[in-house]
């Protein structure tokens, strides 16, 4: 593949589709027809754009990515073209089109005349290509063979699962038994500090694990609570993710052996995660946000590896009952947000705890956790002329959920709000409005700010490491795309329901930094 294609499909990885497409045509590449390559980012570029879309507009998308793929193939025989303008062709509404390609794909399996790929990628077109044919029987028990050979791919199984759903949509058929085949589920998990182990209470956590069938944890790790059921996790072979507000060695003073924990079962705990993410970027903000912070990452991560993996998201909550809902008031606010989303949850009893300090009341001015959005109407290396982002910005849509002024910059505006469900709504709705006229950059954080009145002139200031760090992820963010932290992506997820779509895609790390950062590719219902 060269530079150019490298280029373009690495922006459309970036959650960048609208930059890729342009410079793809700019290319003049959408109009070569004889190099298979070409064809098939042709292909999956026309595919990314079908599959946002709905109605005619859709199958009229889906049809062209098909022919794309076809043509591609038909330069140079392969699969992986073939199962794909095999299911476009199905979207697109021509279903004689998709059995005649996904038996084209299963002759050159029979052949094994196809490219080089993992055992688990063969059967597994094979099963997709059976789907598409109409023999569901014959497709499970392809697809029972494919997860065989690689068991723990829980990616690849994914990827397949989301590709079947598809299918199953377009014929109409029950998706139901896609189930037995789903990767174990996530958990979110939290409780009280001062709880005492029994084998009791471990018994009971066990048989929430083991019901909901938990393959993956995600969490801290204070005493209590958070301890008793990492080991649990652990002990049924889950993956382990642990989340810390703080470093770790600052954690172990405040979280662990202030409550009596044990510093020797935290560091063995440490040791068996499968990841450990301290929250060094919020070093000096208050104690209990960023323990928020960290609780937005946790919970957002469990839901994030549920989409990720086909699955569900499930939350376990240990604390002291009062009325039928925890009495703790962390354990309470977790319990709240994640019930708000209609996901399953877990609440045991963990029976009578001592009190333990109370959290300070709030000031006017306190800090608290703030999602910003920067917007430049400038791309990365961009000069564009004053007066026309001047022009730009008068026609800017007011923004919606804003607790703070905006603050106006010679390239655009930051906006600062209470929610993140506020900012990625704010955020998809602005890029629509501003990419139809000009270039557009969005970035989006979540950090421990304080607003405050600026000491002369009006307007208030903005001060916390997120208001600093906001300028480096809007200056990797390509035009088009909305980049967002770790932090607002996840609390974008937790946070986002049921029957709520947040396209999230992860696109690597803040150079020079561990921050992680999602592309957000839509939001809505």
């Amino acid at each position: 593949m060269t530079p150019t294609l490298l280029s373009i499909t690495a922006l459309a990885r970036s959650g960048a589709e609208e930059l890729a497409w342009r410079l793809f045509r700019s290319a003049g590449l959408d109009r070569i027809g004889d190099d298979p390559a070409v064809l098939a980012l042709h292909g999956r570029l026309r595919k990314d754009r079908a599959l946002g879309l709905t109605g005619a507009a859709r199958r009229e998308a889906a049809a062209r990515a098909a022919d794309a793929y076809a043509a591609a193939a038909q330069l140079r025989p392969a699969t992986y073209p073939l199962i794909n303008a095999a299911t476009l062709s199905l979207i697109a509404g021509d279903r004689e089109a998709a059995r005649r390609l996904a038996g084209a794909a299963i002759a050159l399996l029979d052949a094994g005349t196809g490219e080089p790929d993992t055992p688990y990628y063969l059967e597994a077109t094979r099963a997709e290509a059976l789907l598409l044919g109409g023999k569901r029987e014959a497709a499970e028990v392809a697809l029972r063979a494919a997860i065989a050979l690689a068991p723990r791919a829980w990616e690849d199984h994914a990827s397949t699962l989301r590709q079947f759903a598809t299918i199953l949509a377009e014929l109409a058929l029950d998706p139901a038994w896609l189930d037995a085949y789903r990767p174990p589920r996530t958990l979110h998990y939290a409780g009280q500090m001062r709880i005492d182990d029994d084998a009791a209470r471990a018994a009971a956590i066990d048989g929430v694990l083991a019901a909901e069938n938990i393959g993956f944890g995600h969490g801290s790790l204070a005493a209590g609570a958070d301890m008793l059921i990492a080991e649990r996790l652990l002990a049924r072979g889950a993956e382990l993710h642990v989340t810390l507000p703080c470093d770790r060695t600052t954690f172990l003073r405040r979280s662990v052996e202030a409550f009596d924990g044990n510093a020797g079962r935290f560091e063995a705990l440490l040791a068996q995660a499968a990841t450990v993410r301290e929250i060094g970027e919020e070093r000096d903000a208050d104690p209990v946000l960023a323990g928020e912070l960290a609780d937005a990452l946790a919970m957002g991560g469990a839901v994030m590896r549920a989409r990720q993996l086909q699955t569900q998201a499930v939350q376990l909550i240990v604390s002291e009952m009062s009325q039928g809902a925890p009495a703790a008031p962390n354990s309470a606010r977790l319990a709240r947000s994640w019930a708000a989303t209609g996901r399953p949850r877990h609440v045991l009893d963990a029976g009578r705890v001592p009190a333990g300090a109370a959290t300070p009341g709030g000031e006017t001015d306190a800090p608290q956790l703030v999602a910003i959005v920067a917007i430049s109407l400038c791309g990365p290396d961009d000069e564009t002329a004053a007066d026309r982002v001047a022009a730009r910005l008068a026609a800017l849509p007011e923004p919606i959920g804003l607790i703070a002024p905006p603050a106006w910059r010679a390239d655009g505006v930051v906006l600062h709000y209470g929610s993140a469900r506020e900012a990625a709504a704010d955020a998809t709705r602005l890029r629509a409005a501003l990419a139809e006229d000009g270039p557009v950059r969005i970035a989006g954080d979540l950090g421990v700010l304080r607003i405050v009145p600026a000491p002369f002139g009006g307007g208030t200031l903005v001060l916390g490491s997120a208001a600093r760090r906001i300028d480096r992820i809007l200056d990797v963010t390509p035009s088009t795309a909305v980049y967002f932290s770790e932090f607002l992506g996840a609390a974008l997820a937790a946070s986002t329901g049921t029957d709520e779509n947040a396209r999230l895609e992860p696109i690597g790390e803040l150079p020079g930094t561990t921050l992680s950062l999602h592309a957000l590719g839509g939001y809505g219902r």
